[in-house]
């Protein structure tokens, strides 16, 4: 939530560096005459990797950084190898001024010309050819920290203070130094920056040595790194203040958040939280940290991104790593304590042992995500991180289910690749089901086996989702690689159809029919013929008596027996655990017997999954909307956290446009019915004694039953809490401020617009800030609405940090959906020079929210050529124009059963 500035240039740095010494090695051979060099060398750039024929073997960097100043100056060498002659080093770079360039080989050297190509490569074009052998390359050059960006080197304030941070990962490393800008080249670093001797420096590794020289900067040299790729160096720079934490591990590694100035009390939870999971770490890779310190550092103000995994020197929005006591919430402390299990996971998976490619993208960020689930739990068994991860699995499939969905495993072949194999859903939330999946089919302990055999042997190198799956199937004795292939290489959802045949004299077993699920009015019928190799495991039972039985399904069809069983089962759990990665249909009575009694014989997970299976179907037009949201009636009541939030979600999964007119009295009633009593047993405010699944509880249920409900007594309480909080902060809890106010605000009035809006101008606070400017965009009246979507453009705010408040709020309304989307495309190239560029390909997303045809017509003639300005727009825009039709197709399939259902209610 950066204040966007106007910048003047500022004067450069002056500079002044000595040369490293010669880098050791095989002497490149340059002859004694050389014949003439032409005028020019005609530039050969590389077409999108840089090749292998000149390859770093380690950096030595230094800059000149100073956060209030935009500019900074630098010099890199980089020790190369070269495998056979040339008179081209082909590198990246971003936005830099190269002032000089020099290749020093065999005591020799030469100057080098420099070309750029594009906005990525610069290339030195030499008089004398050099290679086989070694070399050394320096550059001294120029660069920009942008204050509107949030990627390479950029710049932030925080009150009145200036911060330097940086933001490599995927490819930005080459915005702050010519380097080999690709996972592949992984190589050590030595890193020493120039700073004002007020400010604090930090980096990957421990300070080696800090001078102050009389020019009022100081020297500050930090220890050579262990081999690192380009994507995860790191430094910061700026007033910084540490708070200790205890230290971690077998080697008692020293850790520290690092935070503004004045912030250290708000950094104490994860101080305490950080030590445990790195210990849990440990104890599955079996391997010690394998760095020399970790230092936990804040970005002040909003950013791209949640965290950064950077070795020793993770970094974190600030909202997410720090809280003051007195403001902080259970969900804040959940999410920064799985997020940095996922963060100190790729210490090990992704730093330790770095991918090849970026098209293994998916494996680093799906196996951290797997694994943050796994200690998080192991750490604090009672939040139930089971059932979070049967949340992510649900997140992936509804993505998964578009015909325009992305597979896991997508060649990498362009700079818009780089960007899109960061997909949620996919990447993350889909590779953790898939990992989930196959682990729970070999076993916990073979899969550990695996992954720590493909540690040791990968240790400080790059390895291949090939190599790990070759750990893997050695550590289990089952060849895993086709099976997990087939999830890998094709996308989409397998749906598993499942009955029940009992025949006298024989076992009973189950039919099984697999198919690509496919949601009514998708365009992708040819691909329901897809199969995959799916690990199906059933739980069923008589009585009190139950049983597993597992089979991997390899064809369209299959069966399962259940072997043991003593007569027809009475009922059927068709994913046990909800760990397989497949939705499934039921056929004959087999859900009714598993939803009679509330599912009580049913595990959490199943129960959920049960809902999530439910939904998909009402999606897909095979199982009528009126027994999906029957499902959830007989589900509940329950007082299970986790449970109560899925049924909430699919109710809430059922469009407002969905729902004639005149029934929508009835939806509301419907909700209040279902979930009413349990929201006004909540209230808006905590009791004393409550437990923490109440505390976490309430914010869902009373925001469901407020607005779908429309609940009179919980809008006009969130009105009377409102004023009260404006005056007081402690008036409201922390859990239900971000509640109150957008409830307050859905029929609020000028008065308290004007109220909020003035608020959000005092606050220094960014999790404060978010919670206005989210409320803000709650209000329904149309000119209140239009006064809100205008502060995009405000000087007072950022235009990032105003477009992330509003986006959820304003786009779930259909009245305010209209402003939003007509504000942003009237003002979109006013908007996007206040954006970091790389936000301007996701925002073909904002049009996916609508439910009609002329709406999806402006969207894609809007779009069409504004998307193709920026990397990975075009495919942003096909997934919101798919949105559009699917929500079209199921408006039409699903009215008449809700018509039925609201009918009897």
């Amino acid at each position: 939530m950066i204040v966007r500035l106007r910048h003047t240039p500022w004067a450069l740095l002056a500079l002044t560096l000595a040369c490293a010494a010669p880098q050791q090695g095989t002497a490149l051979t340059t002859p004694a005459t050389p014949p003439p060099a032409p005028a020019a060398e005609t530039p050969r750039p590389p077409t999108f990797r840089l090749g292998t024929q000149v390859k770093p073997t380690g950096y030595k960097v230094e800059l000149s950084v100073n956060p209030k100043q935009e500019a900074f100056e630098g010099v890199v060498e980089i020790a190369l190898t070269v495998s056979e002659a040339t008179r081209q080093v082909w590198l990246h770079g971003n936005g830099l001024k190269v002032k000089e360039a020099t290749l020093t080989a065999g005591g020799a050297s030469q100057p080098a010309r420099v070309v750029t190509e594009s906005n990525s490569l610069l290339g030195f074009l030499l008089e004398r050819p050099v290679g086989p052998g070694t070399a050394t390359l320096r550059v001294a050059y120029q660069g920009l920290a942008p204050a509107k960006e949030t990627v390479g080197l950029f710049r932030q304030k925080d009150g009145d203070n200036w911060y330097a941070l940086t933001q490599f990962q995927p490819d930005d490393a080459r915005r702050a130094m010519p380097c080999f800008d690709e996972p592949g080249f992984k190589v050590p670093w030595q890193l020493t920056l120039r700073v004002p001797r007020d400010q604090r420096a930090f980096s990957n590794t421990p300070v080696d040595s800090e001078e102050t020289g009389p020019d009022g900067w100081k020297t500050v040299r930090f220890r050579p790194t262990p081999p690192l790729p380009s994507e995860v160096v790191a430094f910061a720079v700026g007033p910084f203040e540490t708070v200790d934490a205890a230290p971690a591990g077998q080697k008692n590694t020293p850790v520290r958040i690092v935070v503004p100035k004045g912030r250290t009390a708000e950094a104490a939870y994860a101080a305490q939280a950080t030590p445990p999971l790195l210990g849990l770490l440990e104890d599955y890779f079996g391997i010690p940290y394998p760095y020399e310190k970790l230092d936990v550092l804040t970005i002040p103000q909003p950013v791209l991104f949640g965290a950064m995994e950077n070795p020793g020197l993770i970094t974190f929005q600030m909202p997410l790593l720090l809280a003051r006591p007195e403001q902080d919430t259970l969900a804040r402390q959940r999410d920064f304590a799985q997020v940095q299990a996922h963060e100190l996971a790729h210490q090990w998976f992704g730093n330790l042992v770095t991918l090849a490619w970026w098209d293994d993208t998916w494996l680093n960020e799906s196996f951290a995500d797997w694994l943050a689930l796994k200690v998080t739990g192991q750490w604090q068994p009672s939040w139930n991180m089971e059932a979070a991860r049967v949340r992510e699995q649900a997140n992936a499939m509804t993505a998964d289910r578009l015909v325009t969905t992305r597979r896991i495993l997508q060649p990498v072949e362009s700079e818009g690749d780089i960007l899109t194999a960061f997909d949620g859903a996919i990447t993350y939330d889909k590779g953790n089901a898939v990992l989930a999946m196959f682990e729970s089919w070999v076993g916990p302990e073979r899969f550990r086996e695996g992954v720590r055999a493909h540690m040791r042997k990968h240790a400080h190198g790059n390895a291949t989702a090939a190599d790990f799956f070759q750990a893997l199937s050695e550590a289990s004795g089952t060849d895993m690689t086709a099976s997990l292939s087939t999830f890998l290489v094709q996308p989409g959802v397998p749906l598993v159809t499942m009955g029940l045949l009992c025949e006298a004299g024989a076992p009973p077993k189950l039919t099984l029919a697999q198919r690509r699920f496919l949601p009514v009015g998708s365009k992708g019928a040819g691909t329901a013929e897809q199969t995959w190799h799916v690990p199906v495991c059933v739980r069923y039972g008589t009585g009190k008596q139950e049983a597993r039985a597992c089979t991997l399904l390899t064809e369209k069809t299959g069966e399962l027996v259940l072997k043991g069983a003593t007569g027809c089962p009475e009922w059927v759990a068709p994913n046990a655990d909800a760990r397989g990665y497949y939705q499934v249909k039921l056929e004959g009575d087999l859900l009714g017997r598993l939803t009679r009694g509330g599912g009580k014989q049913l595990t959490l997970p199943e129960r959920m999954g049960l809902l999530g299976d439910a939904q998909a179907l009402m999606a897909s037009n095979e199982l009528p909307v009126d027994e999906a949201l029957g499902v959830v009636t007989r589900l509940l009541p329950s007082d299970d956290r986790d449970l109560l939030t899925r049924a909430l979600g699919m109710v809430g999964s059922v469009r407002r446009e969905f729902i004639p007119e005149a029934l929508r009295p009835k939806y509301a009633a419907f909700v209040r019915h279902t979930f009413g009593d349990k929201a006004r047993a909540l209230g808006l405010q905590p009791r004393p004694g409550e437990d923490e699944a109440t505390r976490l509880l309430r914010p869902s249920v009373v925001r469901v039953v407020a607005l779908l409900g429309e609940e009179p007594s919980l809008l006009a309480g969130a009105r009377e809490l409102t004023r009260k909080w404006l005056e007081d902060r402690r008036a409201v809890s922390p859990e239900m401020v971000e509640v109150v106010l957008q409830l307050a605000a859905v029929k609020g009035d000028a008065a308290l617009h004007q109220r909020l809006l003035a608020e959000a101008r005092k606050t220094t606070e960014p999790a404060e800030r978010g919670k206005l400017f989210g409320a803000l965009g709650s209000f329904r009246d149309p000119a209140l609405a239009r006064a809100t979507t205008a502060l995009m453009l405000s000087e007072d705010f950022s235009t990032l940090e105003v477009t992330s408040g509003l986006v959820n709020a304003m786009l779930s309304a259909e009245s305010t959906r209209e402003h939003f989307y007509t504000y942003v495309t009237e003002h979109f190239d006013a908007i996007m020079a206040r954006m970091p560029h790389e936000i301007g390909g996701h925002m073909p997303w904002l049009g996916g929210a609508f439910c009609d045809a002329e709406h999806r017509q402006h969207v894609e003639t809007f779009f069409k050529e504004r998307a193709a300005r920026y990397p990975g727009g075009p495919k942003f825009l096909e997934k919101a124009l798919e949105n559009v039709d699917l929500c079209i197709a199921q408006r039409e399939s699903l009215q008449p059963g809700l018509v039925r259902f609201l009918s009897r209610q």
